[in-house]
């Protein structure tokens, strides 16, 4: 991969290996540390009794694959950061091992949204990266923020 180049994958193609996740029916949440403080982390597990933490970001596909056939469908996989009638600014660790949830913080005070709870679900598109060093042309001079693409989810 060049920096600076889009690469694209067909979202007909399989993008799964055996430590994926292509759907949430086997995976369990889990909530770390106490709620509002910077300590408190929401986790994802294996519910098939692995111990091992699951990245929402990385161990998730992209393309939904449907649990029952183990065929991916047309769909997108979207990991929700902030559910809808909600204020709290989670979102995925990417600088933690894990990529655990976190709630947002800006010199070490937990943010939220100003003007209220939001109406969508906010979140990410796992396996997804924004390059801070690609500037795309109908962008406007815009760059990545070095997170996964984010998606406002209305429905």
């Amino acid at each position: 991969m060049v920096l600076g180049m889009e690469t694209q994958v067909p979202l007909g193609q399989s993008l799964r290996k055996s430590s994926s996740h292509g759907s949430q029916t086997n995976l369990n949440i889990d909530f770390h540390g106490d709620e509002n403080t910077t300590e408190f982390r929401i986790k994802a597990v294996d519910k098939t009794g692995g111990s091992k933490p699951i990245s929402l970001w990385h161990d998730v596909t992209l393309v939904h694959v449907d649990p029952a056939t183990d065929r991916p469908t047309p769909y997108l996989n979207f990991v929700c950061e902030i559910p809808k009638f909600s204020r709290k600014k989670f979102e995925i660790a990417t600088d933690e091992v894990g990529n655990f949830i976190k709630q947002d913080e800006k010199k070490g005070v937990l943010r939220e949204f100003k003007k209220g709870d939001i109406f969508f679900n906010y979140g990410c598109l796992p396996r997804t990266w924004e390059d801070p060093t690609y500037v795309h042309p109908d962008a406007e001079g815009c760059r990545g923020d070095n997170d996964p693409v984010d998606v406002c989810e209305i429905g």
